[in-house]
């Protein structure tokens, strides 16, 4: 399936976890101070986009990052779990460690967790599944999850990795995405 539909993509504002350093996964983390006002200047930035619809992971980091947005938007906001962050098994809530480097590059499969094929293929198949939902999409998400796109396309400029809270416009080209920071 194709990508028909430019959309926006928004990182969740920044958590505790993320400042220390701490692995998340699908760890159900609060955005921190830094993070809540990262959320409400990247819905002031989203403002006068015409946003037709937002779709979140149901982590509250995500959750209460789109809901800002949300707020500025007269549309409906919707959940979808396969947009949650990887599950990173027994390591989640630990400190980042060399096995985290090793699981981005698809070298190391965390216990009880799931591997980064699985979750680059489940977030694939997410994305493409919320975009054909028509022009204009928010999906609000993670970090990991733009870093497992980038496995099935060229983005420019390679964003990876995505900073929290700052809303990107895509533009699907065949296997390129253009992408612009708002």
């Amino acid at each position: 399936m194709a990508f028909d539909y430019p959309f926006y993509f928004l990182r969740h504002g920044e958590t505790e976890w993320n400042r220390t350093h701490r692995t998340q996964g699908q760890y159900d983390s609060q955005l921190n101070e830094t993070g809540r006002a990262q959320a409400w200047h990247a819905a002031e930035m989203l403002k006068g986009e015409p946003i037709e619809r937002i779709v979140a992971s149901p982590l509250s980091r995500a959750r209460h990052t789109a809901e800002a947005v949300a707020a500025h938007h007269d549309v409906v906001l919707s959940f979808d779990d396969h947009l949650m962050e990887c599950h990173l098994g027994d390591h989640q809530g630990e400190p980042h460690g060399p096995w985290l480097a090793q699981y981005w590059a698809g070298q190391y499969d965390p216990p009880n967790g799931e591997t980064y094929r699985d979750f680059c293929e489940r977030v694939w198949n997410a994305l493409q599944r919320t975009v054909a939902q028509g022009p204009n999409t928010l999906i609000v998400a993670h970090g990991g999850l733009w870093k497992a796109a980038s496995e099935y396309v060229d983005m420019e400029p390679d964003l990876v990795p995505l900073p929290n809270a700052v809303p990107i416009h895509v533009t699907p080209e065949n296997n390129r995405w253009r992408q612009r920071v708002l």
